[in-house]
């Protein structure tokens, strides 16, 4: 059979024409169909870093559970001058009623039980240079009516040990207080690093940069993904002495209540004995 050029130039032409055709359309069918799949898989991608940011967050938040029976608590409340701060750590029970706890906070020295106002010349001078110290419980840390913020952090055992083992050794090695550069708020901070929890950037510059008590207790709350000011614990019913009451008043304490805000009603007073409670002046 014999072909003219011109004849096989145009079958050989239609021919890839044909094959081109033919292999765009199984390939245009594959995109699509790539198209298709890219959706869902770009929607799962999303969902899981919704899910991922959620979980974050409520890790950040430290939600109770059975393995995690422990607390350390961020607080800071009403002085005669700028306030407070300090951390109540402790173990509640099924039903997350403390069943102990412990207070620790930094301020200077000098109320003893039979020494009315004596930590007001350390607080006063202490403004100047370097004064001794304290680390414990201060009047007015139990009452509620005076806490202007909290951030709480549900722990497990073993970082409950580790949190007991740092105070214990920050009491054992103190440092002389000062109201700018040693203060109730630079130790919150430290301890807040101890238990790795997120710092605010300012915070992080203490003392550098001054922060009143309540602003520190919040920002390390939003930090961490906590939005919501959290409520406060309860004691368990009959676990604690029905009445503490500290001896002696600090110069720079809140005024005592109109009623007994330590009984075994009230639900922030900690596990501990008249004896574990010591009076200080502002902070």
């Amino acid at each position: 059979m014999r072909y003219d050029l011109g004849s096989v130039v145009v079958l050989l032409f239609g021919a890839g024409l044909a094959a081109t055709v033919g292999l765009q359309s199984p390939l245009a069918r594959a995109q699509d169909a790539n198209a298709e799949t890219r959706v869902p898989v770009a929607s799962t991608t999303m969902a899981l870093s919704k899910k991922t940011a959620s979980a974050a967050k409520t890790a950040a938040a430290g939600h109770y559970t059975p393995a995690k029976r422990y607390f350390v608590e961020f607080r800071a409340r009403n002085a005669a001058s700028y306030g407070h701060m300090y951390v109540m750590y402790g173990e509640v029970n099924d039903r997350q009623e403390i069943i102990r706890s412990e207070i620790a906070g930094f301020y200077p020295a000098g109320d003893k039980r039979d020494c009315l106002n004596c930590s007001v010349y350390n607080w006063t001078v202490g403004h100047v240079v370097p004064v001794p110290s304290e680390i414990g419980a201060s009047d007015g840390d139990l009452e509620e009516q005076y806490v202007t913020a909290r951030f709480r952090v549900w722990i497990d055992a073993a970082q409950y040990q580790r949190l007991v083992a740092y105070i214990g050794q920050r009491k054992a090695n103190k440092t002389p207080w000062h109201a700018l550069f040693n203060n109730c708020v630079t130790f919150g901070r430290d301890v807040a690093v101890f238990m790795n929890l997120k710092v605010p950037p300012l915070a992080a510059l203490s003392p550098s940069v001054m922060m009143y008590p309540q602003t520190l207790v919040n920002m390390l709350r939003e930090a961490n993904g906590v939005e919501k000011e959290q409520a406060p614990l309860k004691d368990a019913s009959g676990s604690l002495p029905g009445e503490v009451v500290p001896k002696v008043r600090g110069a720079g304490s809140p005024q005592p209540p109109a009623k007994n805000l330590h009984a075994t009603s009230n639900p922030e007073k900690p596990a501990a004995d008249e004896g574990r409670m010591a009076s200080s002046t502002i902070h």
